[in-house]
């Protein structure tokens, strides 16, 4: 009895010790694995939530998960850029530097223009890290806004929760149009004789 109980605890320890190795074996992303961004472009006043439709973001591809981590795709990798999700300052000055390094390669991207609602849609994105770019401001009335280019990944981790389908609300700066005045001016007028 002592060493069916003896065998029995070691095939217990090894069929626990596999159990902890498989737990270790990453598992590969399914092919399906695939998810969305959605911009909702709004600003508001005192008063009112606007709407900012027909406003163009293009969407770059900037990044991929390799090795449990992200890194830069190859048209990026020159860029000099390293992700740092956990820093917002850090994130906002390396979406700047991937706008720079658009614009001095000619990189082309993906566009779409924000509908009434000032909703766009970005679908069956892959694992990745994405750049957007307002391509030009919005302007309501005498008030012109704009948007800092910025970074989201896909998959998005919020509060510990993996979002395959990823809602983003831009930030704008509002670039107000100055009111035009004018100014009458007499210039004194001398006589040549």
């Amino acid at each position: 009895m002592s060493r069916i109980s003896k065998r029995k605890r070691i095939y217990m320890c090894m069929a626990s010790v596999m159990c902890m190795l498989l737990l270790l074996i990453p598992l590969p992303v399914s092919a399906n694995d695939q998810g969305s961004i959605l911009l909702k472009a709004t600003v508001e006043d005192e008063t009112t939530v606007y709407k900012l439709s027909n406003t163009e973001f293009t969407m770059y591809q900037v990044g991929t998960y390799k090795n449990n981590s992200w890194a830069l795709v190859s048209e990026f990798a020159k860029s000099g850029v390293i992700f740092d999700f956990d820093d917002s300052s850090a994130q906002a000055e390396a979406a700047k530097k991937l706008e720079k390094y658009v614009q001095d390669n000619n990189i082309k991207g993906m566009s779409g223009k924000t509908n009434s609602d000032g909703e766009v849609m970005y679908r069956d994105l892959e694992k990745g890290v994405y750049l957007f770019v307002q391509t030009q401001k919005t302007q309501i009335s005498n008030q012109v806004y704009q948007s800092e280019p910025f970074i989201i990944t896909v998959p998005g981790n919020y509060d510990g929760q993996i979002i395959w389908n990823v809602t983003a609300e831009p930030k704008f700066k509002n670039e107000s149009i100055p009111p035009v005045s004018y100014t009458h001016l007499t210039l004194p007028t001398k006589r040549i004789v």
